[in-house]
């Protein structure tokens, strides 16, 4: 039976991609096999409002396993419930894409089509998560989105997340996207939502798919190859389905786009004007007296009074903030990346109830990035030795200050850095599901599902510190930390390969490149097993107004993970991070059920009215135990609107990386609280005599860099997240008014305990907006280097945060059929977030967050589509609402709004063409190349997963059938 939607389900459009359906039908036939038509409501370019007759043909024929009912109609099963398609599933909104909207959009990629999803923030190919696309529902972070492929978890990638570009769009039947907790139903992490993404199961033919873009600018090319096959398996009693695809990505350097080309990720004291500025670390070097040194009278610089750098003419100068690095001129906006998938899904009835099941998929991921060329100044950690600064002892021939002086320096001798990143990952399921005879209507659905993501990360211009050391011919006579010593070239040539070096020029000879640089590798990986058995009956006692239905089931899951440190890196060589090797695990073991309650139904004022019920119990070897439930409500009092409830608890265990990651030092941009006094306003006071009592001259004291070091690792004493979710809402599908249909929901979601790693700025403005550093952030925070810059703070993960946030979803649609050949559709899809709330620690406030930078209140998109016979042509106009930055981490409302981020308005315009055996899709996105907003707190001035940086677009996309 082929896989259709009611004429009357409910739709809505999608940031830039219209097409996602509300399940939710006028006469209770959600996606019920007696829908005669299928209404597709599309991506870009595709057929977007056009009504097309449910076709015979086998080519196109989607057969799922179906439950009868006793009323002999076959419902699929669907995101959200153990009982597969009933009125009580219009009880939680769920949304959905067909495999069609996806093929014919400009989508290469799953990780795409999610991209501009209102409610949803997406993550590129960024390098933090190996090239990955990783999913955020309503700004409450990846790891609290499940996805699930077939019902069924996938494994994590090496980002910590499951990465949306493992699963090929060519074997997706269809996407459910549940935006509300579903913790009772699928376990830990189905906080804020879960996405289901179900495969094909019936199909025979060939299909291949070319697509292509390019920006105006002649660059950020993407290209894609699919091919997909399925075959029948003895007549009909079997099929499998087999895709192979091939994407690429070509990278774009920051200097390629005007609004990129200089760093501006800082501001002065006027509202609403940004200042450019960089890294203290340059290629001419920043240089300041050690060890107390007397100040230098015979150059034109001052040691010990200012910070002085080269000036080109053989002499010296003070630094300032002009004379700040430009990260832009060498650093990528985007990565090269491709992506290689072979995925293959099938099913076989090995008697009329006993079905066999398995799907899996292979995929490759190699990135590529090049970066700023290494710095050196302070090491990562001095606990395995090392001195506290790189010194240039004052015997140093190359050395003219007559003293010994630190280094503060950006090695362009050892070239662009360079990353390579690989990851494979594949998952593979198998399973059995049918009936159980003369049981009363008894079924069953066991499978178990193995997982493994495996990634590395190789980058080059790493620097050893210990052999910086030796080519400077510095010989340390303190202990760890300490910046003591003298000038003694045998350091250098006692060593194999040792050349000394001169610090102020900025080239060094090939041997001296070999010796400084290092190429690290950094390996990490996830495995996931998971084995679940699920009995239900939808018609196990008969009620009043219909029938009880009922599911029960178990599940054991285990999980493990890795994340291996090179000698190199664990020695406490690596000038500028840290890190230690480090594995861990943990299984649990859960039991579930759920219950669906016809309470009334074709009563007067009562068309029906439903609940439904469910609970699980787990029990991690971790933390130990927790129980979560969910209760909702759906009411007709007629065919035209219905109501729903759902109130809800939920949980997310902590992950992997969250108890057993290993400990590092890293690098994050921050500011050093006593290097911009004259952001704290009436606080300035405060943080002032706080640096002062450190020793400190606020008025001429100068952070070196703004990348900051941390530290950071897991905690195994982590306890899960606790939440609570409720949601009230409208579905519309007016009989007087056919073709029109609208969804209300308001939704709040409250978490506890959240795992929260307070961002160093925090940290730091908490600590020394403090009187007297009485803050308990001033425990992360172990005081100051011999240069008076701070020592690496820690940085981690605690039980300490919580989350609210208030908000409605609104959704509209009208289709309307001029004659055979001709129709028209009109698409809203409206997110207004009316509260987002964050608190650090339990002793603090909440603090408001909504209209902040990253936090809109209002996202919004609409669509037009007109189709004429085999052509349609479609706008879409997208919205994002204005923000504000505030200069305060804590976004104090006494602080002034220093700028705002202006609305934003894009248009986009598609034009598609089916013909019998094949389909074209073009458009332009962006078509008014209108640039990105400027955000201060982005990558490259901007906020690149919520505007389009690229400019204005263009993209073809081809398929064929055979």
């Amino acid at each position: 039976m082929s896989f259709r939607i009611s004429r009357y389900t409910t739709c809505l459009s999608i940031l830039t991609t219209p097409g996602l359906c509300i399940l939710g039908t006028a006469a209770g036939e959600l996606l019920s096999s007696k829908s005669a038509h299928a209404q597709i409501i599309s991506l870009p370019g595709t057929t977007s409002g056009q009504v097309i007759p449910a076709k015979k043909s086998k080519k196109t024929q989607t057969k799922v396993y179906q439950k009868k009912g006793s009323d002999n109609s076959e419902n699929i099963m669907v995101v959200g419930t153990h009982l597969g398609a009933r009125e009580t599933e219009q009880i939680q909104p769920v949304a959905l894409i067909t495999s069609d909207q996806i093929q014919q959009s400009s989508a290469m990629t799953m990780g795409e089509v999610f991209s501009r999803i209102p409610s949803m923030n997406f993550s590129g190919n960024s390098y933090s998560n190996f090239g990955g696309s990783c999913i955020n529902i309503r700004n409450l972070g990846t790891a609290r989105t499940l996805v699930l492929v077939d019902g069924h978890r996938m494994v994590e990638g090496p980002g910590g997340c499951v990465d949306m570009n493992a699963i090929a769009p060519a074997m997706v039947d269809r996407v459910e996207i549940l935006k509300d907790g579903s913790s009772t139903t699928y376990g830990s992490d189905a906080i804020a939502g879960v996405i289901n993404i179900t495969l094909k199961k019936d199909y025979t033919g060939t299909t291949l798919t070319a697509n292509g873009g390019i920006s105006d600018s002649g660059d950020a090319e993407t290209s894609a190859l699919t091919a997909t096959h399925g075959w029948d398996i003895m007549h009909g009693r079997g099929n499998f389905i087999l895709s192979g695809s091939y994407n690429y990505q070509a990278p774009v350097d920051a200097n390629a786009r005007k609004w990129a080309m200089h760093d501006r990720a800082g501001w002065d004291n006027s509202p609403g004007a940004p200042q450019y500025y960089g890294s203290t670390y340059t290629p001419n070097g920043y240089f300041v007296a050690a060890n107390g040194g007397a100040p230098l009278t015979s150059q034109p610089g001052q040691l010990g009074n200012y910070s002085v750098t080269p000036n080109g003419n053989g002499g010296f100068s003070p630094f300032g903030y002009a004379n700040d690095y430009d990260y832009s001129q060498g650093n990528q906006m985007l990565a090269q990346q491709s992506i290689q998938t072979v995925a293959g899904s099938g099913h076989f009835d090995i008697t009329k109830n006993v079905q066999f099941y398995i799907d899996g998929n292979w995929t490759h991921t190699a990135g590529w990035s090049k970066g700023v060329p290494m710095f050196i100044g302070t090491p990562a950690t001095t606990l395995t030795g090392n001195s506290g600064e790189m010194i240039i002892p004052s015997g140093n021939p190359y050395n003219p200050f007559g003293e010994d002086v630190a280094m503060y320096k950006r090695m362009m001798g050892l070239g662009e850095r360079y990353s390579d990143l690989q990851n494979d990952q594949y998952q593979a399921t198998v399973g059995l599901r049918g009936s159980i005879p003369h049981s009363g209507g008894w079924t069953y659905d066991a499978f178990y599902s193995f997982g493994k993501s495996v990634g590395e990360e190789s980058q080059n211009g790493q620097i050893n510190w210990v052999k910086m050391e030796n080519a400077l011919g510095f010989h340390q006579t303190g202990g760890g930390g300490s910046t003591t010593g003298y000038y003694d070239p045998s350091v250098c040539t006692s060593q194999p390969g040792c050349v000394l070096i001169n610090p102020f020029s900025q080239t060094l000879s090939p041997a001296a490149k070999k010796y400084i640089g290092v190429t690290d590798d950094y390996p990490s990986g996830y495995e996931l097993r998971d084995v679940q058995v699920t009995f239900a009956n939808k018609h196990i006692a008969r009620l009043p107004y219909g029938p009880l239905g009922i599911a029960v089931g178990v599940e054991h899951r285990g999980l493990d993970g890795y994340s291996y440190a090179s000698d190199f890196a664990s020695s406490g060589q690596a000038s500028n991070y840290y890190y230690t090797s480090t594995s861990g695990g943990y299984n649990v073991t859960e039991v579930f059920g759920e219950l669906s309650i016809p309470l009334l139904k074709n009563l007067p004022a009562a068309k029906s009215l439903s609940a439904q019920v469910s609970g699980r119990f787990s029990n991690y070897n971790t933390f130990g135990q927790t129980y979560n439930w969910h209760a909702g409500l759906i009411y007709a009092p007629t065919d035209s609107i219905r109501f729903r409830a759902n109130l809800a608890t939920g949980f997310r265990a902590p992950q992997i990386g969250d108890l057993y990651a290993g400990q590092t030092i890293s690098l994050s941009g921050a500011h050093d609280p006593c290097g911009q006094i004259s952001e704290y306003g009436a606080l300035a006071g405060i943080v002032a005599a706080n640096c002062r009592a450190q020793g400190l001259n606020p008025s001429t004291f100068k952070q070196v860099n703004n990348a900051m070091k941390y530290i950071s690792g897991g905690n195994p004493s982590l306890q899960p997240e606790e939440s609570r979710t409720y949601t009230i809402g409208t579905i519309l599908s007016p009989t007087f008014l056919p073709g029109f249909s609208a969804t209300i929901d308001y939704f709040h979601t409250s978490i506890t305990h959240a795992l929260s790693t307070p961002s160093l700025q925090t940290e730091l403005d908490g600590c020394y907006e403090s009187a007297n550093m009485s803050s308990a952030y001033c425990n992360v925070i172990h005081g100051r280097d011999v240069s008076g810059q701070l020592n690496p703070v820690s940085n981690y993960e605690e039980n300490v945060g919580a989350f609210k946030e208030d908000g409605l979803d609104i959704s509209a649609q009208y289709n309307y059929d001029i004659d055979y050949a001709n129709s028209l559709h009109f698409g809203a899809d409206i997110q207004d977030v009316m509260a987002y709330k964050e608190q650090n620690t339990p002793s603090t406030p909440f603090v408001s967050y909504l209209g902040s930078v990253g936090t809109p209140k209002w996202l919004a998109n609409g669509t037009a589509t007109f189709t004429h016979g085999r052509w349609s042509f479609t706008y879409m106009l997208r919205f994002i609402d204005g923000m504000y930055y505030f200069p305060s981490s804590d976004y104090n409302a006494s602080f002034t709004q220093w700028y705002k981020i202006n609305q934003t308005f894009y248009h986009d315009v598609a034009i598609t063409y089916r013909g019998n055996k094949f389909t074209v899709t073009g458009g332009v996105r962006n078509i008014g190349g209108k640039q990105p907003q400027f955000d201060a707190l982005g990558d490259y001035n901007t906020d690149p997963g919520m505007y389009d940086w690229q400019g204005r677009y263009m993209y073809l996309k081809a398929q064929v059938n055979f």
